[in-house]
């Protein structure tokens, strides 16, 4: 048969895109990072248990593990080849209500059943005497801290997605793919030549945002009025050998936000520029 009058294949559509999600986040890379998240998160719940005084921080990975396996699960859909932005939606869904489910539930099931031996409840116990009666992870009983730590959890791993796709997925796609970054909103309006640079404005922009407003949050210091003061004794603190992070997070996120502020303003324009455009075309064909 003449190749020239071959029929085009059409690529075939999966009839059940979200089943195929779930598989691919329990396949490959995903698995091996899941595997590792239960890990932790088994291993720092049997390091609470003598930790009457909260020193150690891997008593916090049972609820940051679960965050962890979903970001990383929206995190690899940055890097995969797309040809539109459906993948991305899908894996949104999937990495924020089914992701942590699979590490919340497992390090969940592993607490219950080790503090069901009295050996390990009377590690508890001996902690909290050392302790002036006081357990950092353990004193709200045992039946309450069943309860929160599968319940954080997934909490949190519900959050870490959606992060995740702000300050890292969209930024990076507005760059490498802006057409498909794009697709379904006004960006689509404005003209091939200036479409992608507007995209990345308005995309990276508010990645350096929403990263802004998270160091600003943890960062201490106070309104961007301050911001001038607060740069001063910084920088003076600098001068005599000293760091003070929390100022210097706090400095970083007010950069940051205006930024990405500034960013997305110009991107936004462009697009407004382009529906002025488009509504005198469709008003002078009229």
């Amino acid at each position: 048969m003449d190749e020239r009058r071959r029929p085009t294949e059409e690529p075939i559509e999966d009839p059940h895109p979200f089943r195929s999600d779930l598989r691919a986040m329990l396949t490959g890379a995903n698995l091996v990072v899941l595997i590792a998240a239960i890990a932790a998160g088994v291993w720092a719940v049997f390091d609470t248990l003598a930790d009457a005084d909260g020193e150690r921080p891997w008593g916090m990975l049972p609820v940051a593990a679960p965050a962890a396996y979903a970001g990383w699960c929206m995190l690899e859909i940055a890097w995969k080849p797309l040809s539109e932005i459906g993948p991305v939606l899908r894996r949104l869904v999937t990495a924020c209500f089914v992701a942590p489910l699979f590490v919340a539930v497992p390090v969940g099931v592993v607490q219950a059943i080790a503090v069901a031996f009295p050996g390990v409840r009377q590690t508890i116990d001996d902690a909290s005497s050392a302790n002036d009666g006081f357990h950092y992870w353990w004193s709200e009983g045992i039946g309450a801290q069943l309860g929160l730590v599968p319940v954080a959890g997934y909490v949190i791993g519900t959050c870490a997605p959606l992060a995740v796709l702000l300050i890292i997925v969209m930024p990076v796609l507005s760059l490498r793919a802006p057409r498909i970054a794009a697709e379904g909103s006004h960006l689509e309006k404005v003209e091939q030549g200036r479409r992608g640079a507007a995209t990345a404005f308005v995309f990276v922009g508010l990645g350096s945002m929403t990263l802004g407003v998270g160091f600003w949050t943890f960062g201490d210091g106070g309104s961007l009025v301050e911001f001038p003061e607060d740069l001063g004794r910084f920088l003076d603190a600098v001068s005599h050998g000293y760091v003070p992070w929390d100022d210097a997070v706090w400095l970083v996120g007010v950069v940051l936000v205006v930024l990405g502020v500034a960013a997305m303003a110009w991107g936004c324009v462009q697009v407004l520029f382009a529906r002025g455009r488009v509504a005198a075309a469709g008003g002078q064909r009229g």
